[in-house]
């Protein structure tokens, strides 16, 4: 499922047009102003919108996309205990929503829980491994298990990354780690010059962990 960004000018003509219709309530109405001012970087106020919108009195809104904005609002707001509540609804309702599996994943790697993090990203790319910011997630999934020192799982993610995009410097940055990590130390070094001919910002840094990983 893709979920459906509204302008702030579709969001307002359609409110006025089908409310006046009668096919939209009020709480349908609260949530499109709520998007139209989370587009505009509003988040306070989309929250207020939002929270006018809870009794859920919906005609034509979905739950899941109610909760949905819910929770990116929450994020956007660095509340990521309620957002992870919010997406948390969200697939309860719709499972296959790629966006909010990816913000329970962060949610929860901020929040200090690795091991549910892993499960969210990779829900989302079980239900939709093609998306545009599968590259992104396929590189998370890399740094966390290197973090759980999997060496082999991470690389197996991160070389899905590099072969989707493959001038993306993080993947090839971390897969140098990696490498490091599973004794490829060949392997490790072609990915290091690949980072660094794709302009990874904190090449030292690699070279560094790279360094302490042969000190080992």
């Amino acid at each position: 499922m893709k979920i459906k960004k509204y302008t702030a000018a579709l969001c307002l003509s359609a409110a006025v047009l089908l409310t006046s219709c009668g096919m939209y309530s009020k709480d349908d109405k609260r949530v499109l102003d709520a998007v139209e001012l989370y587009d505009s970087g509003d988040y306070s106020g989309a929250l207020a919108e939002l929270t006018d919108a809870a009794a859920m009195d919906f005609k034509s809104m979905n739950p899941e996309t109610y909760y949905f904005y819910l929770g990116e609002t929450y994020f956007k707001l660095e509340d990521y205990e309620k957002a992870l509540e919010a997406h948390s609804k969200a697939v309860e309702i719709k499972p296959d929503i790629f966006k909010s599996w990816v913000t329970i994943g962060v949610c929860q790697r901020k929040l200090g829980n690795d091991t549910e993090a892993l499960k969210a990203y990779e829900n989302a790319l079980r239900y939709d491994p093609e998306n545009a910011d599968s590259v992104g997630l396929y590189v998370s999934l890399g740094t966390l298990y290197i973090s759980k020192d999997k060496p082999y799982t991470a690389i197996d993610y991160l070389e899905k990354a590099a072969a989707i995009y493959p001038e993306q410097p993080a993947a090839h940055a971390y897969l140098a780690i990696a490498y490091a990590m599973a004794y490829e130390y060949e392997k490790s070094d072609e990915q290091l010059v690949l980072a660094s001919g794709y302009n990874y910002e904190n090449i030292e840094a690699v070279k560094e962990r790279i360094e302490e990983i042969k000190r080992r």
